[in-house]
């Protein structure tokens, strides 16, 4: 009976295995013609993994000898992970059939990442953990050079995978290290130990878990692999990647340092200031100079990266479980908001590159507004969210990162993020300003129209604003999730 309760907490990822398996299977059989099916059985599938995390809900329970944990906080991931998921299957497939990528092949790794970003989530050990980041990493190289025929895509999927492995072993090093001073992988008993300081030894095993997971969520100075996996990648898996991968990095990030390692949030804190600062500053100044929109919202990813890891310096340095809560909650709220925001920019981009000659430069969107009026007006409430213009959930996310530094006494840090997203509002708005006051191409892109695409575009655009102007009902998930993890 303990066996099939068990189960019952995997229910998610054994939705997620069993709809891998049906999309291989179905592939195989489907005519050319009837490819495009695959998509709404990916959706659906989705759909019913989303409703299993519902029923997970409120189980926080810790199964397999204490390798696998299902509370709220792992479910909130994993269901940020599943709208990801949607949302990413649903603004592909135009793109894929344009460029002659298999559909089946695509959807099918998509979901095995999103296992592993599930697993990432309920991990309660280190090794399961790096498990758990393998099976998301791995799929994930594969996408970024799913273009086989694309010279930029098996540049940046061969970069992508050899930088990635190297920081994996950085972190698999850094776990084999932290198991051979403290006897035990176990997140909960790591903490129970971990109780009497920073020992030379253990700096090493924390410097090397820090390398390797702020590798991950492509942090300054680890994140030269990440423009040209971006750009190289098919437009719509570049917009998977830059929010997925990142989502899971951060839920690795939560389970090692807020959890494992908390009782040296004071020793780790100044280490991720300095690298909170450092990402979204360089990130931002990058991010000017370019003049290509795809690659400008690779480096504008970075820049985020920064923000949301001012919510782990705030849970450092909080001097209450209230304020740590409130810095978790923040991570939280801006994985999410961002997800979707992102996701749907890089797809306006990739409707503009129906042509394959085109990629993606700024005067592809001059005088896009009246070309096609609801897509610039997609575009430009995006753009406005990612800048953090209420009433946007980007103003809101941006907003929670900030109060919850003030509130663990990071006021430096509040303005250096306000400062930042100044910065950043320059290029963004430029998109805006081509869009409606810049005269089309003599030769303009041709937009891509698939009411699939379009259907995804007008439900991340409703998500947008509605997650801006009534956050009430997720921040009440948010407070229950951050609390399991105290």
């Amino acid at each position: 009976m303990d066996y099939v309760d068990d189960l019952v907490t995997l229910l998610p990822e054994l939705i997620l295995v069993a709809l891998a398996l049906v999309i291989i299977t179905v592939d195989l059989f489907l005519p050319r013609r009837h490819k495009w099916l695959l998509t709404p059985l990916t959706v659906g599938g989705l759909i019913l993994a989303g409703a299993a995390c519902v029923v997970v809900w409120g189980v926080n329970d810790t199964v397999y000898s204490g390798f696998y944990v299902v509370d709220d906080l792992s479910v909130f991931f994993k269901g940020a992970t599943i709208v990801i998921g949607i949302l990413s299957t649903m603004f592909a497939p135009s793109y894929l059939l344009t460029r002659r990528i298999p559909l089946g092949e695509f959807n099918t790794i998509l979901v095995t990442a999103l296992i592993g970003m599930c697993v990432l989530a309920s991990s309660a050990d280190l090794v399961t953990l790096f498990l758990g980041l393998e099976l998301m990493t791995m799929p994930s190289y594969l996408l970024a050079g799913l273009h086989k025929t694309d010279r930029y895509s098996n540049e940046g999927g061969l970069k992508y995978f050899l930088l990635g492995s190297f920081a994996s072993a950085i972190l698999l090093f850094g776990i084999a290290w932290m198991y051979g001073l403290t006897g035990t992988t176990n997140i909960d008993e790591l903490a129970a130990v971990l109780g009497g300081g920073l020992s030379p030894a253990l700096l090493v095993a924390v410097g090397f878990l820090t390398v390797g997971g702020t590798f991950k969520i492509a942090a300054v100075p680890f994140h030269f692999w990440t423009p040209d996996a971006y750009q190289g990648a098919p437009t719509p898996i570049t917009g998977f990647l830059s929010v997925g991968p990142k989502l899971g990095a951060f839920a690795l990030l939560v389970r090692v340092f807020a959890d494992a390692l908390a009782p040296l949030a004071s020793e780790w804190l100044g280490v991720f200031l300095v690298l909170t600062v450092l990402t979204m500053t360089v990130g931002n100044i990058v991010a000017l100079t370019q003049v290509n929109v795809k690659r400008m919202l690779a480096y504008s990813s970075i820049a985020h990266t920064g923000y949301i890891m001012a919510g782990l310096a705030a849970y450092a340095a909080a001097d209450s479980q209230e304020v740590a809560a409130q810095g978790i909650e923040s991570i939280l709220f801006y994985v999410l908001g961002y997800g979707v925001m992102n996701i749907a920019a890089f797809a306006v981009v990739g409707m503009l590159q129906r042509d394959t000659r085109r990629y993606g430069g700024l005067n592809s969107f001059a005088g896009l507004a009246g070309r096609a009026p609801l897509h610039a007006a997609a575009m430009a409430i995006l753009m406005l969210s990612l800048t953090g213009i209420p009433p946007t959930v980007g103003f809101f996310a941006k907003l929670y990162v900030l109060l919850a530094s003030v509130d663990a006494g990071l006021e430096w840090l509040a303005v250096i993020i306000v400062l930042n997203a100044a910065l950043a509002a320059f290029y963004y708005l430029r998109v805006i300003v081509y869009m409606y006051m810049r005269d089309p191409e003599t030769d303009p892109a041709e937009l891509d129209r698939s009411p699939i695409e379009t259907i995804a575009l007008v439900t991340s655009v409703v998500g947008v604003l509605a997650l801006g102007i009534f956050p009430g009902a997720v921040l009440a998930l948010l407070e229950v999730s951050a609390a399991s993890l105290f």
